[in-house]
């Protein structure tokens, strides 16, 4: 058996403490608040109230199911198209498929909020045609279009791979 050295431990040190920090912890609070009721006591009372719900992860899977479907759409022809490139042209395109990810996810999905409401970009070019503003925020349509938009490199790299 291989003996691990000192300096491998000290490099892996701030890894294991980030994931304690970050993954493991926060794991072990939302397990304990799901086993436990009010008072702190052993229950799956949480677990049984899932039924009041189901309405919402319906949906929840529908919009998944459409989403996925969707991005796989755009992501296979892209990813196909990428491979066929010469090597300038793929890391080029590659860089194009990266670089919004590079931004924050949240920074991402409230671009989409600028650029959908009421008062954002679409409804402003609109109303300079006549078109009244549309509610385009907080419909299935658009939901659907923010899930494609920031999961797509996500699909891409992997098929492209």
């Amino acid at each position: 058996m291989k003996k691990k050295s000192l300096g491998a431990t000290v490099l892996r040190a701030p890894y294991l403490l980030w994931s304690a920090l970050f993954v493991i912890i926060p794991l072990l609070i939302m397990g304990y608040y799901a086993l436990t009721d009010a008072s702190g006591v052993f229950s799956f009372a949480n677990f049984s109230n899932l039924g009041r719900y189901k309405k919402a992860f319906f949906i929840s899977l529908l919009y998944a199911l459409i989403s996925t479907i969707i991005t796989l759409f755009i992501a296979y022809p892209l990813a196909y198209f990428m491979t066929k490139c010469k090597p300038s042209t793929q890391r080029l395109l590659m860089i194009l498929t990266m670089l919004p990810m590079w931004t924050n996810f949240l920074i991402r999905t409230y671009s989409w909020i600028t650029i959908l409401s009421n008062t954002g970009i679409i409804n402003t070019v609109l109303s300079k045609f006549g078109i009244g503003p549309l509610q385009l925020i907080n419909r299935p349509g658009t939901v659907i279009l923010g899930m494609v938009y920031d999961f797509l490199p996500y699909m891409v790299l992997p098929i492209y791979t």
